[in-house]
């Protein structure tokens, strides 16, 4: 999870962002089941082009590359499920690789870490183990910093067996390349101490 500043939002849902929400608060208050969907297909092409501008195409919670390998998707960060009334706040969407919203699912425990929070910094919770490419809470944090890390790194899956090999081969690349561009690699929080 890298550090995000966040933009700000589209006109569009800027506009419509009040008559939205209460159009699908009131929908789901009718029958629970109803289902979401974005309002305007046009506007939910900028929104997703906004968000993937503030994370350079790469997925808001592992920052693997998100619109090649996997599909680009919206992630809500407070489920729509359970908190209807953010379901068009800008500042509960981000890009999402399919395997983190997948993992994710409908799930949401308070101290999630959220990586446009202006407190945030990887080095603040995190640390990651170039040889193995695991990241794990940081033994230097506080215990409260080192529950939120956890509950982060169980609820998008960023300990499965597969990331940290990803990671590791990552790394290996970014080691080998002359001439480096962050942004061409995924993973870019944990190569960023490489980089500087």
């Amino acid at each position: 999870m890298r550090k995000l500043n966040r933009p700000q939002q589209p006109a569009c849902l800027k506009d419509n962002f009040e008559k939205w929400t209460d159009d699908f608060v009131s929908a789901r208050q009718r029958n629970p089941k109803h289902q979401f969907s974005w309002r305007k297909q046009d506007c939910y092409q900028v929104i997703r082009k906004r968000l993937s501008e503030m994370t350079q195409a790469h997925c808001a919670f592992c920052d693997g590359r998100i619109g090649t390998e996997s599909r680009e998707t919206v992630e809500h960060f407070r489920p729509k499920s359970r908190f209807p009334s953010l379901a068009y706040q800008w500042e509960n969407l981000f890009p999402c690789c399919d395997r983190c919203q997948s993992q994710k699912r409908e799930e949401f425990e308070e101290g999630l870490l959220k990586p446009d929070d202006p407190e945030f910094a990887f080095t603040r919770y995190f640390v990651a183990n170039y040889k193995t490419g695991e990241i794990k809470p940081s033994p230097h944090a506080d215990q409260q910093a080192q529950y939120r890390a956890k509950i982060t790194i169980r609820i998008y899956g960023l300990d499965l067996p597969e990331r940290n090999k990803a990671r590791k081969r990552e790394w290996e690349q970014f080691y080998r390349d002359p001439k480096p561009f962050l942004d061409d690699y995924n993973y870019r929080f944990f190569l960023a101490d490489l980089f500087e």
